[in-house]
């Protein structure tokens, strides 16, 4: 969900990520700025090194349609590990998050592809129904129902996922209909997170806001700091948030749902090689996660065809017309 956005004095286009507590996270890639940061390494899905990353806090002034203020957030220095501008990475942008808009009522409104402020006699005013919701360290809860029993979930417009639940048992008694995967969709800051297995029921129903409907939902096995409303469900209502009041009301604004079955593989370009980093797991699977793609129909992937093959290869789910060869 990007948005023009001023932080620091700087105009550019940002992610809102409403899954994140900071008021902003601002990427750097300049070694001498700012001072004081802190090494941490985080271990990526088939890269061969760990990612360093440094991070701090810093003094943030934000410019929005909204509003202007000044808080604190969170500064990062990263290595880059993706080298193609289609792979959708979190640093390719810097983030607002749920604090920055903590300080007044909002609209969300995707019919129009607008986010606005709203006051209190308009929020009264409007034919939006009220939802059951919790704000909590500035992080919003919701609870949609699946097949009937409700789930408290992070309203996070910085996943492009719809619904995502954490269930380890879900996973292991799977129905005929479910389909399974190997990999994570689970991110860590520029990269994936080790190598579980989830499944994907593509005909659940789930309720929310006086709209029931069939669509696919995923359930994981573990590392999901909370079960989440991703944007692919939530972009299917517009929003008010009322964090006068800790209130929140929604309106149905249907449309297709992303059918995920239809996903076989997963690539990334982490340390400039391309990488599998989830698969189907249906019986007719020839690779597997982690494995390095070195050439396609003959020719070496390097550096200068590696997002042209990116792009074809995740463009095309189905690689039986290839000749594909990994290590």
């Amino acid at each position: 969900m990007l948005m023009k956005a001023e932080l620091n004095g700087v105009e550019d286009t940002v992610l809102y990520d409403s899954g994140s507590s900071s008021a902003a996270v601002v990427f750097y890639n300049d070694e001498n700025k700012p001072k004081g940061m802190k090494f941490y390494k985080i271990p990526l899905m088939g890269a061969e090194k760990k990612t360093k990353v440094r991070a701090t806090f810093i003094p943030v002034t934000i410019k929005h349609n909204m509003y202007v203020c000044e808080l604190f957030g969170n500064a990062l220095l990263m290595e880059p590990n993706h080298c193609c501008d289609k792979e959708a990475t979190i640093n390719r942008y810097n983030i607002l998050g749920f604090k920055a808009f903590g300080i007044g009522s909002h609209a969300i409104d995707f019919t129009r592809n607008q986010l606005y402020p709203v006051s209190r006699s308009q929020i009264d005013s409007t034919e939006y129904l009220p939802v059951k919701c919790k704000f909590e360290n500035d992080v919003l809860f919701v609870y949609p129902t699946i097949n009937g029993v409700e789930y408290e979930c992070i309203f996070d417009t910085g996943n492009g996922l719809g619904i995502l639940i954490q269930d380890a048992q879900r996973v292991q008694d799977r129905s005929e209909t479910d389909l399974l995967y190997e990999g994570s969709y689970g991110k860590a800051i520029g990269g994936a997170t080790e190598i579980q297995h989830f499944v994907i029921d593509p005909k659940t129903t789930v309720g929310f806001a006086g709209h029931e409907e069939t669509i696919p939902v995923m359930y994981m096995e573990k590392n999901l700091a909370y079960n989440n409303m991703g944007l692919q469900y939530i972009r299917r209502f517009d929003w008010i948030i009322d964090d006068y009041s800790n209130k929140v009301y929604a309106k149905p604004h249907v449309g297709e749902a992303t059918d995920l079955s239809q996903t076989r593989y997963a690539l990334t370009t982490d340390n400039g090689t391309l990488r599998i980093v989830t698969r189907r797991i249906d019986g007719n699977e020839v690779f597997r996660v982690g494995d390095q793609i070195v050439s396609v129909n003959g020719e070496e992937v390097n550096e200068e065809n590696l997002c042209h093959y990116l792009d074809l290869l995740t463009e095309n789910k189905d690689w039986t017309g290839f000749d594909i060869k990994v290590k």
